[in-house]
């Protein structure tokens, strides 16, 4: 992915220090979230739906997610 195909990315990190996971703000206002295991989804953060089947987000990172904004 190129710098300009997101808008925003942070990464959030567990209680000793490793990448759990990448958030990303896509162009289209969805939040692409990648997983430290391979795992990714993609989000809505306006309605707080999932929309990748098959793949679960916890509410705590939902509520992270939900939270990216491009600034």
């Amino acid at each position: 992915m190129e710098t300009d195909d997101y808008l925003h990315q942070t990464v959030l990190h567990d209680c000793q220090g490793r990448i759990s996971h990448t958030l990303t703000l896509l162009l289209d206002g969805t939040i692409r979230i990648d997983f430290a295991n391979g795992r990714r989804a993609v989000i809505d953060p306006n309605t707080r739906q999932n929309l990748t089947p098959h793949v679960l987000v916890p509410d705590a990172l939902m509520d992270q997610a939900a939270q990216v904004r491009p600034w």
